[in-house]
C-alpha cells in the first residue's frame, strides 16, 4: 500500500460523504491508496453512513468518543497501513489528481512534508465570511505557486503528506485543541524537514463557518499561540500576534484599548457589521463588513492571548517589545572634513547615555535580542541597543569606558581586512585618516562584554558590487571574525547603510541579525536581515532624542524636511 489518506469527522456526514466520493474517483491505482476514517464521537447518522461505504479502494473506520482531533489523526494513523499519509479535512472536495500528486513529490524526499493547494470550493454559501476565506486561501495560493515558502508552511494541515514511519514517530498533542498541526511541525522543522509545496495536489474547502465559528477559531488561536510559544519559543515571530507590533504609534495605542476593552469595542464593531452585512450587494458595504469581520476576529484573536498571557502587559512583554537601536561610529574629537556627523564628541555622548538611563533604557546585545526572539530569554523592560559601525580606536578609547561607567554594553561592527589599520575607504575620498581597533583591543573588549559582528571584509558599497563579490565580502568577513573570536558573530552592518537584494541574501545566509541604517525600531515582526537603526543628529534636543527612541523619528525633521522640499529650500549639505 503506497498511500493512506486519514480524515477525521465529527458530525458533518454530508460534507464527509462528498469528500469520500472526491476520494474515491482518484487517479491513483485503486490498490495503491486507502482511506480511513475516524469518528471522533459523531452523534448524528456518521456511524451508519461509514458502516454501509464500499468503495472500490481499501477503506476502513474507526470511531472513539469526542477526545478532538489530534487524538482522531493520531489514532488514524496508527491505523494507516500506507507508506505515506495524507491528512485530508472532512470539508474538502479533492481533484483527481490529489493522491497521485503527493505521492510523486515524495520520490527522493525523505525529510519533506509535502503540501497542497486548498482553496475554497465555488458552491461555498456566500457571505463575508466566505469572501475573506477566499482572499486568505487565494493569496496564500499566490505566494506558494510562485515559490516563496516560509518556515511558518510546515504544518502538518489539511491536504499535507508525510511518511507514515515519521508521523508516527512524531504524533500530534492531544494537550493542542488548536494549533496541534503547527506544533508538530516545529518538532518535524528541528528534526531537519523542510515544506515542499505542490501546486497540482489541490483540495476545495466547502467552508460554512458561521460568524460565531470564525470568531470562536480566531479567540483559541490567541489563545494557543501564546501556550505554543511557552514550549516552543522559536515559534513567536511566526505568531500572528507579532502584528501588535504593526502601525504607528496611534494605531498601536487604538490596538490595545480595543483590546483592553474588548466587550465594549466588540459590540461597537457587531453593531457596525450588522448594518453592513445585510447591505453586502452594493460594494462599498461589502468592503465595509469585510474590514469589520477582520477587525472583530483580531480583536478576538488578541483577546484569547490576553486571557491565556494574564494581561495586555504581559502580551505586550513576550511579543510586543519594541528595541531602538542607536547608530554610532565614532566617539571623541571630531575632525576637519569627515564625514558630517561621523563623530559624537565625549561629552555629547556621555549626555545622550545619561538620558538613556533617566528614561529607564537599559542596554542589550544583538545577541541576546536574538536569544529573546528564538530561545525564550528574557529583556529588561524598556531595551535599547548601541551599535557602532567601523570600529575606531577612539571610540575604543572613549565610548567603551563610558558605557562600562554607566553599567551599559554595546557592540561594534568591523572591517576585517583594515582591522588594526585605518579607514581605507574614506581615506580614497579624500577624508581624514583615522585609526581602527586593533585584534588586542577587540578581544581585550571582546572579554568586557563588548559584542563584535561584521561590517564586510573591504567596507564596499554593495548594492555596487556583483553578487559573486557581495557573497564573498559577507562570507570572509565572517569567517574572519570566528577565527578572532573563537565563534561565529550573530550581526552584521551594511556599509553606508545601503543594501541590495543579494546582499540581504548574502547577509542572511552568514549572519542571524544585519542592521541598516533605515529608521524605525526593532521588533519581531521585523525582517531581521533589514534592522532599523536610530541616528541622533548634531545639536539634537533632549525632545529630539526622546522622540527618536520612542517613536523611531523625530516627527519635527519630519515636517521641517517635507517644509522644505515643498518649498525648494533644501541646503546642499542637507541633502
Amino acid at each position: 500500500m503506497r498511500v493512506s489518506i486519514v480524515i477525521t469527522t465529527y458530525n458533518r456526514r454530508n460534507s464527509l460523504e462528498r469528500c469520500l466520493e472526491s476520494l474515491a474517483q482518484q487517479t491513483f491505482p485503486v490498490n495503491a491508496y486507502e482511506v480511513v476514517v475516524v469518528a471522533d464521537g459523531c452523534s448524528d447518522d456518521t456511524n451508519a453512513f461509514l458502516a454501509t461505504y464500499e468503495p472500490l479502494h481499501r477503506f476502513c473506520w474507526l470511531s472513539q468518543t469526542n477526545h478532538g482531533q489530534p487524538t482522531a489523526q493520531n489514532l488514524g494513523i496508527a491505523a494507516a497501513i500506507g507508506d505515506l499519509v495524507i491528512l485530508m479535512d472532512d470539508d474538502c472536495i479533492c481533484e483527481r489528481g490529489l493522491v497521485a500528486a503527493h505521492s510523486e513529490a515524495h520520490l527522493n524526499e525523505d525529510l519533506a512534508v509535502v503540501i497542497g493547494a486548498v482553496l475554497l470550493h465555488p458552491d461555498t454559501p456566500r457571505g463575508t465570511p466566505g469572501d475573506i476565506k477566499r482572499q486568505v486561501e487565494d493569496t496564500e495560493f499566490a505566494r506558494l505557486n510562485a515559490g516563496e515558502i516560509r518556515r511558518s508552511d510546515l504544518m502538518l494541515c489539511a491536504n499535507s503528506s508525510i511518511a507514515r514511519q515519521t508521523a508516527l514517530e512524531c504524533p500530534f498533542d492531544p494537550a493542542y485543541k488548536r494549533m496541534h498541526d503547527v506544533e508538530a511541525g516545529l518538532r518535524l522543522w528541528a528534526k531537519g524537514y523542510r515544506p515542499k509545496f505542490v501546486a497540482n495536489a489541490v483540495a476545495y474547502e466547502f467552508f460554512t463557518k458561521s460568524v460565531e465559528g470564525v470568531l470562536s477559531d480566531s479567540r483559541y488561536e490567541g489563545k494557543y499561540e501564546v501556550l505554543l510559544t511557552a514550549l516552543h519559543p522559536e515559534f513567536k515571530p511566526l505568531a500572528a500576534l507579532v502584528r501588535i507590533n504593526e502601525g504607528n504609534p496611534l494605531k498601536r495605542w487604538l490596538r490595545k484599548q480595543m483590546a483592553t476593552h474588548a466587550s465594549l469595542s466588540g459590540s461597537l464593531l457587531a453593531m457596525v457589521y450588522g448594518l453592513a452585512e445585510p447591505l453586502r450587494r452594493t460594494r462599498f458595504f461589502a468592503l465595509l463588513a469585510n474590514r469589520v469581520l477582520r477587525a472583530r476576529a483580531g480583536l478576538q484573536h488578541v483577546r484569547g492571548a490576553i486571557e491565556q498571557a494574564g494581561s495586555w502587559d504581559e502580551l505586550e512583554r513576550r511579543f510586543g517589545v519594541r528595541t531602538p537601536v542607536i547608530i554610532y561610529h565614532n566617539v571623541g574629537t571630531p575632525n576637519v572634513g569627515e564625514f558630517p556627523g561621523l563623530t559624537t564628541p565625549a561629552a555629547v555622548f556621555e549626555a545622550q547615555i545619561q538620558l538613556l538611563l533617566k528614561m529607564g533604557y537599559r542596554s542589550i546585545l544583538p545577541f541576546e535580542w536574538l536569544n529573546w526572539r528564538q530561545s525564550g530569554g528574557a529583556l529588561p523592560d524598556r531595551p535599547v541597543m548601541l551599535v557602532f559601525d567601523d570600529g575606531y580606536q577612539e571610540a575604543c578609547r572613549i565610548a567603551f569606558p563610558i558605557i562600562e561607567k554607566y553599567g551599559f554594553c554595546a557592540a561594534c561592527m568591523v572591517v576585517t581586512r583594515f582591522i588594526g589599520s585605518t579607514n581605507r575607504w574614506d581615506e580614497e575620498a579624500g577624508r581624514p585618516t583615522l585609526q581602527l581597533m586593533s585584534e588586542e583591543q577587540i578581544g581585550h573588549w571582546s572579554r568586557k562584554g563588548i559584542e563584535f559582528g561584521g561590517h564586510t571584509h573591504t567596507h564596499p558599497e554593495l548594492p555596487f558590487e556583483s553578487d559573486e563579490r557581495v557573497e564573498q565580502e559577507v562570507a570572509q568577513c565572517k569567517e574572519d571574525l570566528t577565527r578572532l573570536l573563537g565563534k561565529p558573530p550573530s550581526s552584521f552592518a551594511y556599509p553606508f547603510g545601503s543594501f541590495s537584494a543579494p546582499a540581504e541574501a548574502a547577509v542572511s545566509r552568514h549572519f542571524p541579525l544585519g542592521f541598516t541604517s533605515w529608521p524605525g525600531r526593532l521588533h519581531l515582526g521585523t525582517n531581521t536581515s533589514l534592522i532599523p537603526r536610530i541616528a541622533f543628529l548634531p545639536g539634537e534636543s533632549n525632545f529630539g532624542m526622546w522622540c527618536r527612541l520612542r517613536l523611531g523619528r523625530n516627527p519635527l525633521e519630519f515636517v521641517r524636511n517635507r517644509w522644505r522640499k515643498i518649498t525648494g529650500c533644501w541646503r546642499e549639505d542637507e541633502v
